[in-house]
C-alpha cells in the first residue's frame, strides 16, 4: 500500500457523532468476535472488584455500543460491565451510542478504545488512597479497604509505599516489580540487617537484581528470606554466599541454612543453661549426665 493510500485510510476516520442513552439490557448484544476474552461471570479478582464497584456506585464509565440496526446495539467496549449489569439484574445501563459503521471501522475504533488505556502506577494509587483515607479519617482500615475494593494487606502496602525512600521506589520501577513483589519486599525490609560488608542498601540492590533475573520472584521467597534474616547471626555465612552468587536461589539458601541449623540447637542449649545458672537453678541428675556426655563428646573434636 502506497504512502498516499495510508494517509487516505487514516484521514477517512473522523470523529463520530454519538449520543448518551440509558439502554435496556435486552437490546444490547455482546460481540462473539471480541479479541479480549474471559468476560464470563466469576472470572476472578478483577471481575469481583468491578461487580462490587457497580453494585455500590453504578456504572461510572458508559458502555460503548454501535447501533447495528434499529433496536439492536453491539458492544464495542464494556463486556465486563455488561456482564456485571446482567448479574446484578439491572434494567438499563448507560451507553455511549455510535451510529452503524463498517466492520473495519468498528474493529479499528475498538482497538483504540481498549489499547490506549494506561493502568495506574503504584504511586498514583498510593496518593489517591492517601486522599481517601485522609477524607475518611475516622473510618477503620477495613472500611477503607472495602470501600475501594482491595484487601487490607494491599491497603497497608499503598500506605507504606508513600513513605518509602525514593531510591527504593526508583529501583522498584526500574526492575518492573509486580505488585505482590512490592508487598512482599516491604514486609521483608524491616527484617534486613547488615551482613559482613553488605549494608542494607547493598542487600536491597542484590535482591532487586535477583528479581529482575527471575532468580527470586515468588512471594514465598520473601517470606523465607524474612525467616532467615531473623536468625541472621546463625546463618551469616550462608546469607553472604547468597548475596555474592547471582544465580543462587532462596530455595538453595534455605537448604544451606538447614545444614547449619545445628548451630541453632547449640544456641538454644547455651541459652537454657545460662538461664538456669543466672536463676541459681541446679541441673537435675539426668541433665547433669547429658551435659557430661556432651562435654566428653566435644573434647573429641579438639
Amino acid at each position: 500500500m502506497s504512502e498516499n493510500n495510508v494517509k487516505s485510510l487514516i484521514d477517512s476516520f473522523k470523529p463520530r457523532p454519538f449520543i448518551y442513552m440509558e439502554l435496556p439490557l435486552e437490546v444490547i448484544e455482546g460481540d462473539p468476535n471480541q479479541p479480549r476474552k474471559a468476560f464470563g461471570l466469576g472470572v476472578g479478582g478483577d471481575y469481583d472488584r468491578l461487580l462490587k464497584s457497580i453494585r455500590h456506585y453504578g456504572i461510572e464509565d458508559p458502555i460503548k455500543v454501535s447501533e447495528v440496526e434499529e433496536g439492536r446495539f453491539l458492544i464495542m467496549d464494556g463486556h465486563r460491565r455488561f456482564g456485571c449489569a446482567k448479574e446484578l439484574k439491572l434494567k438499563t445501563v448507560p451507553c455511549r451510542v455510535y451510529p452503524k459503521m463498517s466492520d473495519g471501522e468498528f474493529e479499528a475504533r475498538r482497538y483504540e478504545m481498549q489499547n490506549n488505556r494506561r493502568s495506574w502506577k503504584p504511586m498514583e494509587k498510593a496518593n489517591a488512597i492517601h486522599k481517601i483515607k485522609a477524607e475518611y479519617s475516622h473510618a477503620s482500615k477495613k472500611e477503607i479497604a472495602d470501600l475501594i475494593g482491595i484487601s487490607q494487606v494491599h491497603l497497608f502496602h499503598f500506605i507504606e509505599l508513600r513513605d518509602m525512600r525514593m531510591e527504593y521506589l526508583e529501583l522498584m520501577s526500574e526492575y518492573n516489580m509486580k505488585e505482590y513483589q512490592r508487598i512482599a519486599f516491604m514486609q521483608l525490609l524491616p527484617k534486613l540487617r547488615k551482613i559482613k560488608e553488605y549494608e542494607i542498601d547493598d542487600i536491597v540492590k542484590v535482591l532487586f537484581k535477583k528479581i529482575s533475573d527471575n532468580v527470586t520472584y515468588r512471594a514465598s521467597d520473601f517470606k523465607d528470606l524474612s525467616k532467615i534474616f531473623v536468625n541472621a547471626s546463625l546463618h551469616e555465612e550462608e546469607i553472604l554466599y547468597f548475596l555474592t552468587e547471582p544465580l543462587m536461589t532462596v530455595t538453595e539458601l534455605c537448604e544451606s541454612a538447614k545444614l547449619s541449623g545445628f548451630s541453632s540447637h547449640i544456641k538454644i542449649l547455651i541459652k537454657e543453661f545460662s538461664t538456669k545458672k543466672n536463676s541459681n537453678i541446679k541441673l537435675t541428675e539426668k541433665e547433669h549426665e547429658l551435659f557430661e556426655d556432651l562435654y566428653n563428646l566435644m573434647k573429641t573434636f579438639e
